[in-house]
């Protein structure tokens, strides 16, 4: 058990870190310009618009949105995430599951959202500014569009694009699933929403006989 409990901490505060992958082609960003990203929660982006390529920005909640996720399994399951937009291609993430502050950047291209920095914050209160991460390359591809059944993004393979996920917060239908499987039969699996991003996190393995599993869901924004 106690190398499940190792294991999903890092999971939990790092998703998606298990495998460094090659840098996106694509490191050049597009013109941008000065002001936040406000999405329209309200149905402005389709289902059928984002699997075929319309604005990935629809995979974040607004500036200084706050999402709560309730846990269960393990003590670091139980986090926050605050958006923070420094301009219409750029976005920081700041994860929280009580142990640890995570800074994560992002750029959105017209086609994916690349992730360019996962570190923990060094002192409280810190924040990561739109001329450090300009100059990042990518670190890996986080989503890409259009998206099909089969797709790989990473070392993560899309299983699903019309799930219907039941969270604490609400149902949500029509939920994107990338799944990424270990060498020891582990599995992750990272759920998303258009117009919030991700509701959903949950790693499944084996302990001998005995089944773990540990789940982040969504249960309010703010």
């Amino acid at each position: 058990m106690k190398k499940w409990i190792v294991l999903l901490s890092m999971l939990i505060v790092l998703v998606g870190c298990n495998e460094k992958q090659e840098e996106s082609p694509i490191d050049s960003p597009p013109d941008e310009q000065d002001g936040t990203k406000d999405v329209d929660r309200e149905g402005s982006f389709t289902h059928e618009a984002i699997l075929e390529g319309a604005d990935m920005a629809a995979f974040f909640l607004e500036d200084g949105a706050t999402a709560h996720f309730h846990g269960e399994g393990n003590e670091f399951a139980t986090y926050t995430t605050r958006m923070e937009w420094l301009d219409e291609r750029h976005v920081n993430v700041y994860e929280n599951n009580g142990g640890v502050e995570l800074a994560k950047s992002y750029r959105i291209d017209d086609d994916r959202i690349v992730l360019l920095r996962e570190e923990p914050l060094q002192t409280e209160n810190e924040t990561v500014s739109i001329e450090e991460i300009k100059e990042l390359k990518s670190i890996r591809p986080y989503l890409i569009s259009p998206l099909e059944v089969g797709d790989e993004i990473g070392s993560w393979t899309v299983v699903s694009v019309d799930e219907t996920v039941e969270t604490p917060m609400q149902q949500f239908e029509q939920v994107i699933v990338l799944e990424e499987t270990f060498e020891d039969g582990a599995v992750s699996r990272s759920y998303f929403a258009i117009g919030f991003g991700e509701i959903k996190r949950s790693y499944s393995a084996q302990d001998g006989d005995n089944p773990f599993e540990v789940t982040s869901e969504i249960e309010s924004i703010e």
